[in-house]
C-alpha cells in the first residue's frame, strides 16, 4: 500500500460521518488519482476470485449472505485498500489491512449491508450496532425501527453511546434533550425526536426528567441577579446539559422552551425571596 494512502487512512481513522465521505476521502490522494485506480484495478474480478477467502478470513460468513451480497458490501472497503494496481494483494493480505483499518472499514460494510436489505436478519442487527461508529447520525431512525421490530432491544445501550459520541464530535458540543420514548439524546427544539420520530408534550418531557426537582435545584445555583431575571420569564430552556436560563445563548437547535406552570413560577419567586430578601424590587420587576 502507497505511503500516502496509509498515512490517508491513518489521518482518518476514527473520523468520518458517512461510508460515502470515507471512501471518498480515503481511498485515493485525490479524485483523479481515484479514476485512475479504479480503471487500472478492476475491483470486481478482484473479489470474484477472492471473496470466499476473504469473508473467511474476517469472520463474516456468520452474516449468512448471498456471495453476490458480501460481494456488494465489500467492495468500498477493497476500494479503499487495495493500493496501488501493480501490488496485487491476496486475499490474506487484505484481510490484514481490514484488521488494521477496522475503525474505518467496518462502518462501510455496517452501511453497505443496511443499503442491501430492506430488513435486517438478528445477526445483521449485531454487527451492524457493533460496528456502525460514527457514521450512526445518519442511519441511526432505520436501525432503530430494525431493532424495535427483531426485539433487540439489548443493543439498544451501545447505539446510544455511539449517537452520542458522534454528536458532540460532528454536530454540536451540546446534547439534546432525552427522548422519553427511544431515550436517545436526540431531541430537537421543536420536541421532534429525530432518532424514533415522536413529538413529545411539555408534560412528557417534564415527567421524564422529574422536572420539579430538576427546577429546584437548578433556581438553587443561581445568584439573585439571575433569579430575579427568570421571574420575568414564562418558560426555561432544556438540552442534554438540563435547564438554561433564557437569557443564554440559544442554540436554535437543540434548546427547548419548556413552558412555566403557576406552581413553578411561585418557587422560583419563592426561591428568590428566601434567598435574597428583597420583596420591594421582586414586585417592581414584576410589574414592568
Amino acid at each position: 500500500m502507497p505511503k500516502k494512502k496509509l498515512e490517508k487512512v491513518e489521518k482518518d481513522k476514527g473520523g468520518s460521518s458517512s461510508s460515502r465521505e470515507v471512501a471518498k476521502k480515503d481511498v485515493n490522494v485525490g479524485e483523479r488519482s481515484a479514476v485512475k485506480v479504479r480503471k487500472e484495478v478492476d475491483i470486481d474480478s478482484w473479489l470474484e476470485k477472492n471473496v470466499e477467502e476473504l469473508v473467511n478470513s474476517l469472520g463474516l460468513d456468520f452474516l449468512n449472505l448471498s456471495r453476490e451480497e458480501y460481494i456488494e458490501v465489500l467492495k468500498a472497503p477493497v476500494e479503499l485498500l487495495y493500493g496501488s494496481s501493480t501490488s496485487r494483494p491476496d486475499a490474506q493480505t487484505m484481510a490484514k489491512r481490514f484488521r488494521r483499518f477496522a475503525e474505518n472499514v467496518n462502518p462501510l460494510i455496517a452501511l453497505a449491508l443496511l443499503n442491501l436489505r430492506e430488513r435486517l436478519r438478528p445477526e445483521h442487527i449485531d454487527f451492524v450496532v457493533g460496528n456502525i461508529g460514527k457514521a450512526v447520525l445518519g442511519v441511526a431512525p432505520r436501525i432503530y425501527r430494525e431493532v424495535k421490530q427483531l426485539g433487540r432491544e439489548d443493543t439498544l445501550p451501545l447505539l446510544r453511546r455511539f449517537w452520542r459520541v458522534s454528536w458532540l464530535e460532528q454536530r454540536s458540543k451540546t446534547l439534546p434533550a432525552e427522548c422519553p420514548i427511544c431515550l436517545f439524546n436526540s431531541l430537537t427544539k421543536d420536541m421532534y425526536c429525530l432518532v424514533c420520530g415522536s413529538v413529545i408534550s411539555d408534560k412528557q418531557l417534564k415527567e421524564s426528567l422529574g422536572f420539579d426537582e430538576m427546577l429546584m435545584n437548578y433556581v438553587r445555583s443561581l445568584t439573585c441577579d439571575e433569579l430575579k431575571q427568570l421571574t420575568k420569564y414564562d418558560y426555561i430552556l432544556i438540552n442534554g446539559n438540563g435547564i438554561k436560563h433564557p437569557k443564554d445563548f440559544r442554540d436554535g437547535m437543540i434548546d427547548i422552551e419548556v413552558l412555566l406552570g403557576s406552581d413553578d413560577k411561585t418557587l422560583i419567586r419563592n426561591a428568590y425571596r428566601e434567598s435574597c430578601g428583597d420583596e420591594a424590587s421582586l414586585e417592581g420587576a414584576q410589574q414592568r
